[in-house]
């Protein structure tokens, strides 16, 4: 049994995520999880944050906590949050703020690609990398950056924003994203429905639909824009690629492959899993 824990938070789109901690990187427990969405707002983070920070405290049983690291979509700095288009009524909150109220202790505030990549450089697909490039890919496309062993923010806390890439007259992301990979099946002739998703596109590709094998095809094709994109600007050793979209993985990588393997870069999958994120977000916090 660890003597402390550290606390990390991932908050999405989609859901909010929380676990505790060892100081050698690894869960100390279950990830717990709650649904986030356009309509979260800083009060249901608030009692989200109380609610699941309660349960965790329970489970450790006593042992202390020895930092709170969170990890969340957009550009963090000092101020409010920006940039954060899936989350519209917590943009423009000081998120840091929030958590020190609702969790009473200090709390380490960080872009979640960044976490992502943090965890996965520390302790993941990017061990004993020192350059560390991380595509989160799901709702929207996150990147993180590591240069010499530690994360890189840039002048505006913006290094890594890469959605703001143009492909095809559009951001990036409009093709490398969960959304992307529904319009791309519906333009490639397949069956719109109002309720369609990724992972369905994606068991389509697998039972032979041409147009979903079409759609991950052409998904690996830009996502293969992307990693050149990176690799030009940045030559990390190794470029990890994570997030739900990643669970498609053999339905992308072969055309991600092809228009990559000139690069000396190594493109590795992720092996933290949905556990990325929090992981990370404590190790803000560990030394």
């Amino acid at each position: 049994m660890v003597e402390s824990y550290f606390l990390g938070v991932d908050l999405g789109g989609t859901q909010m995520r929380m676990a505790a901690v060892t100081p050698r990187g690894a869960l100390a427990g279950d990830v717990l999880s709650v649904r986030t969405g356009a309509e979260f707002t800083p009060e249901d983070l608030r009692r989200a944050l109380r609610q699941l920070g309660d349960q965790v405290a329970q489970r450790m049983d006593g042992q202390a906590l020895a930092g709170l690291g969170f990890g969340t979509a957009g550009v963090v700095t000092d101020g409010p949050l920006t940039q954060s288009p899936h989350l519209p009524r917590i943009e423009g909150t000081n998120v840091a703020q929030i958590v020190r109220d609702a969790m009473g202790c200090p709390v380490t505030v960080e872009n979640d690609a960044r976490c992502f990549t943090l965890a996965e450089a520390r302790y993941g697909a990017g061990r004993g990398a020192k350059d560390v490039c991380g595509l989160a890919l799901g709702t929207g496309v996150g990147c993180g950056v590591m240069v010499g062993g530690r994360l890189h923010r840039g002048a505006t806390a913006q290094a890594g924003e890469v959605y703001h890439i143009q492909l095809r007259g559009q951001s990036v992301e409009h093709f490398v994203a969960g959304a992307g990979i529904v319009r791309a099946y519906v333009a490639a002739g397949g069956r719109p429905d109002p309720d369609l998703d990724a992972a369905q596109v994606a068991e389509r590709a697998r039972a032979n639909d041409a147009a979903a094998v079409l759609a991950w095809r052409s998904f690996g094709d830009d996502l293969a824009f992307l990693c050149e994109a990176v690799i030009a600007l940045l030559d990390p050793e190794v470029i990890v690629i994570g997030g739900s979209l990643a669970r498609a993985s053999d339905l992308f990588k072969p055309a991600l492959l092809a228009r990559l393997e000139k690069h000396p870069t190594r493109i590795a999958e992720a092996e933290l899993g949905p556990a990325a994120g929090v992981i990370g977000a404590a190790a803000l916090n560990i030394a």
